[in-house]
């Protein structure tokens, strides 16, 4: 999962290119601090509904709605390929929704510390928990599950494996509790065409990225 935090910088640019072509006015009709819990909302949980408050037009939003999924399945298929492993279309996919339900669980607050009519900075604290664990737990329970039925066929083997993968992974997301304390990250936000935008958006979508993570 990594490499999910590094798609997000993509995403963040992707996003921004309609919204500083936009408008006529430089006074945002959103405010920084909401502005960041609506991107935060969007890129770590998937949750599109406010994007449109932040000048983004429909079809834009469900375009990259659609890059956001099938860039996660991507990278995903290719974790595995690395591996020598291939995941079905259908197993991916419940990854991929089983992933988002677990996020979604996960909560964040933003706090404006300063503003000016150029700029501001806004504390942004969230919840997570470790995917990492929860994959690796997945994946251990699966071997000794695989290893009790005693097969020798290695395709057979592989196949069982990640079946059960699959369905052990489903399991620990539906039972994932976010964490009680926070990770946290203060970003500058300025004004593009009378919409809030990180300062850096790389390290914006980096460091939000990697929060769910736990690390």
């Amino acid at each position: 999962m990594k490499k999910v935090k590094k798609s997000l910088v993509v995403l963040i640019c992707l996003l921004f290119i309609p919204v500083i072509l936009i408008g006529c006015s430089n006074k945002p009709k959103v405010s920084a601090d909401e502005t960041a819990k609506i991107l935060f909302n969007f890129y770590v949980k998937g949750d599109k509904n406010d994007l449109s408050k932040i000048s983004m037009p429909k079809d834009k939003i469900e375009e990259l709605s659609k890059f956001q999924k099938d860039t996660i399945i991507k990278e995903i298929r290719n974790g595995f390929l690395k591996e020598g492993l291939t995941l079905k279309n259908d197993q991916l996919e419940q990854i991929y929704k089983a992933r988002l339900e677990a996020l979604k669980k996960v909560t964040a607050t933003t706090e404006k510390i300063s503003e000016n009519d150029k700029e501001a900075e806004v504390k942004v604290k969230a919840t997570y928990f470790d995917e990492g664990k929860v994959s690796e737990k997945a994946m251990t329970d699966a071997v000794k599950e695989v290893e009790k039925l005693k097969l020798t066929n290695r395709q057979e083997i592989v196949s069982k494996l990640l079946d059960v993968y699959v369905k052990n992974l489903k399991v620990e997301y539906q039972n994932v509790k976010p964490s009680t304390d926070v990770k946290e990250g203060t970003y500058k936000f300025i004004i593009k065409e009378k919409v809030w935008v990180p300062q850096d958006i790389k390290k914006f979508a980096s460091d939000i990225g990697s929060f769910n993570a736990g690390k």
